[in-house]
């Protein structure tokens, strides 16, 4: 629910066929020549063991909204925004701490509701994506016309369809810093409740704008609706697969517009809808945010809020949202290992212990940063030299996922082997999808709670002639829209090095 905002009172080369299977699957017995590389997770007491992992698309976000007309904010408290987006994201990252890399993208419309989109306003929202990608950023995006302070305008049907058609093309062209394009358009601020003419009542008009809206989605990219009974009305089935939801008020169900609550009658559609779609969600303004009647000013419990995201698959929730309430109570609360377990939650690897075994309490907070979305492990490197005078090193990798969520954008998963200077002197695709890397149960059903499947990735390192000396084994998750180390996936290990974009499994002699 969008709200009057005030300022906040408290100021993230070769390749080679593979398969990725479970490790029961796996020959327990090795040849002689195989090599095994045990690792763990993160630890408290590790160099920077309590720092944000800044993983793409997932986690804690922040907010910024626009008018297309001149990247000025409808909002007062946003009017030290800068219409640099990477400006703007210097700002929010010292306002609201460092550790996202998502925000949530607001491009109002009102000026060109019922008209066409001058090149102008097209130019704008394009220099805002420019800003993102030199911070390496990705947006929660949407597009709205009615701000709840000026007047709703009368758009139609087909107005939103011709927008959307203009959008597309720049959308696409910006899809590497676009995680989600999020419904909007209808009502105010996008959320389906209120506009003129109640197109969000009728399933002929929600299927027309949905179907214009998913056409329009560039490959792997989902939108977002914010209520079950909305994604109900649609009538084209085929394209609710790319449908996910975004709740707007998270408050546990105490507030009267969290509808995502097991008595719900949406609740079964959000269980089903969550594990392979786009998640987001933020808490409602708090009454040192806003005067607004909806601000929510009791603190929404940590370990509660873990168990709903986590059962709902949550990818991202929002930093700025009751920044002066709960956030900082989440900063405040201890979280052991045994309230985590006992919760149903899942547990890292050494996340709760020191390098000498002893127990660690962390944050609730730090605990939602952490776990939001994807977080994977790796378990054990295995590679057998034996091969390797003929040109060829096979490698198995075990890994886990202790996130929330299964990733939900396509990437690629490779081996590399690196030399002395990491640079990166052979490579191969696995043919991995990492989107089957799925987490542990849902804390509030009856899931099997007893951790995430581990899944082993299989390929084949092919060595270029000559290659000696020390050389390290690796695993990389690169983003092929950035080059080089640019938005990779870093994994969640102590006993891994990060160089350059690469998670170092392994270090190794060849060549005798």
């Amino acid at each position: 629910m969008r709200m009057e905002r005030r300022r906040l009172l408290t100021t993230a080369l070769g390749t080679a066929a593979a398969a990725m299977v479970p490790l029961a699957a796996a020959s327990p017995a090795r040849a002689a020549g195989w090599q095994r590389v045990p690792h763990r997770g993160i630890r408290p007491d590790d160099p920077e063991g309590r720092a944000p992992l800044a993983n793409p698309r997932r986690g804690f976000r922040y907010e910024m909204s626009y008018n297309a007309i001149d990247l000025t904010s409808p909002w007062q408290n946003e009017a030290d925004h800068s219409p640099d987006a990477a400006k703007t994201l210097d700002l929010l990252e010292r306002e609201y701490g460092p550790g996202a890399n998502l925000t949530q993208l607001y491009f109002y419309l009102w000026d060109f509701a019922t008209s066409t989109i001058p090149q102008s306003a097209l130019d704008n929202i394009e220099s805002v994506f420019r800003g993102l990608r030199r911070k390496g950023y990705a947006a929660v995006l949407r597009f709205v016309y009615d701000d709840g302070v000026r007047e709703n305008r009368r758009y139609t049907v087909q107005d939103i369809q011709r927008h959307i058609g203009q959008l597309a093309p720049l959308v696409a062209r910006n899809s590497d810093v676009v995680a989600v394009w999020q419904a909007g358009f209808l009502g105010a601020w996008g959320e389906w409740h209120g506009s003129y003419y109640r197109h969000e009542t009728y399933p002929d008009a929600v299927t027309a704008i949905m179907t214009t809206l998913v056409d329009a989605l560039p490959p792997g990219m989902h939108t977002q609706v914010r209520y079950a009974e909305k994604r109900d009305m649609i009538t084209d089935k085929a394209i609710l697969d790319r449908v996910g939801f975004h709740n707007d008020y998270v408050t546990l169900g105490e507030g009267e517009w969290d509808y995502y609550v097991p008595d719900n009658p949406g609740w079964p559609s959000y269980l089903d809808v969550s594990p392979t779609r786009m998640m987001d969600g933020e808490m409602p303004w708090d009454k040192g945010q806003s005067a607004d009647p909806y601000a929510w000013s009791t603190v929404i419990p940590g370990l509660p809020a873990a168990r709903r995201l986590q059962t709902l698959r949550f990818d991202s929730l929002s930093l700025v949202h009751n920044a002066t309430v709960t956030v900082p109570a989440w900063k405040a609360a201890e979280l052991t290992e045994r309230q985590t377990t006992d919760a149903l939650l899942p547990v890292s690897d050494g996340y709760f212990r020191g390098r000498d075994g002893r127990l660690v309490a962390r944050t609730q907070f730090e605990y939602l940063r952490d776990h939001l979305g994807y977080r994977i492990e790796v378990r054990e490197a295995r590679y057998d030299l034996s091969g390797a005078r003929g040109g060829r090193i096979p490698v198995e990798v075990d890994v886990v996922n202790r996130g929330f969520a299964a990733p939900k954008h396509a990437r690629p998963v490779r081996l590399a082997l690196l030399d002395a200077d990491g640079r990166t002197v052979a490579s191969a695709d696995t043919g991995a999808d990492w989107r089957d890397w799925r987490p542990q149960g849902r804390a509030e059903t009856g899931d099997d709670h007893s951790g995430p499947k581990v899944t082993t990735v299989r390929g084949e390192l092919a060595l270029p002639s000559g290659v000696r000396g020390r050389h390290r084994l690796g695993l990389a998750l690169p983003d092929p829209a950035f080059p080089g180390k640019g938005r990779a996936v870093r994994c969640a290990n102590g006993s891994v090095k990060w160089v350059e974009g690469v998670n170092v499994l392994a270090e190794m002699r060849l060549g005798g």
